[in-house]
């Protein structure tokens, strides 16, 4: 039986776990809510998920909402000797959880999201904060410099990806994105080269491209 992936194209929470799903295998059935149409905010869906938020999953009535959860509990309901999220030891599991908290406080937080924010949610006319924007570019460089340094052989924990490759990604993709289509950003090749090396093997995965929103292809 596949369980039920609710998604928005494009939310880097989402997007971590529809990578999850396919790299552990497991069958899933994807719905795809629109976020311009407000089916998040639509009755059926709020009945499932009162905070209305994607991803969600439901697996055999079992109603499952924010994304780190979701990971964990992918890993220990379908994990197995040929694929886990959380690989390894008692301690490279923390370290796994380590490297997430990092990317969603540190650089996420303090780093992406204020270039973000200035770039475009600003109020139309008004010009971003250039000290903010700054500030944060700065702070996003040291961060990409410290997690290459977190890098263990082609991922973050080994050979193969794991949750904490899968939570970093869609903020790398949005860097790119941002780089290339708001020039005031500065973000375009911003990436040091083990994480550009890192990010291309993210890309090779064969699961990959189904995954890539598909407004960001025009």
């Amino acid at each position: 039986m596949s369980l039920d992936f609710y998604h928005g194209h494009g939310s880097p929470y989402s997007w971590r776990v529809w990578l999850a799903l396919e790299h552990l295998g497991i069958p899933y059935e994807l719905k795809v809510l629109s976020f311009s149409e407000k089916d998040h905010l639509k009755p059926g869906f709020v009945a499932l998920n009162p905070r209305h938020r994607v991803p969600t999953i439901v697996d055999d009535g079992f109603v499952l909402w924010e994304s780190l959860a979701i990971l964990e509990y992918l890993d220990e309901r379908f994990g197995g000797p040929k694929a886990r999220l959380y690989p390894g030891t008692a301690q490279d599991r923390a370290r796994i959880r380590r490297l997430i908290r990092e990317d969603e406080a540190d650089l996420d937080e303090k780093g992406l999201s204020p270039i973000y924010e200035e770039l475009y949610h600003k109020p139309e006319g008004e010009a971003p904060d250039e000290a903010r924007l700054d500030a944060a570019r700065a702070k996003l460089v040291e961060e990409l410099d410290l997690f290459a340094r977190e890098l263990r052989g082609a991922f973050l924990a080994g050979d193969a990806p794991s949750a904490a490759d899968f939570v970093l990604y869609p903020e790398i993709a949005y860097v790119k994105r941002i780089g290339a289509k708001k020039p005031a950003s500065k973000l375009e090749g911003i990436l040091p080269g083990p994480i550009a090396g890192w990010a291309a093997r993210i890309e090779a995965l064969p699961y990959f491209e189904k995954t890539f929103p598909p407004h960001w292809r025009t």
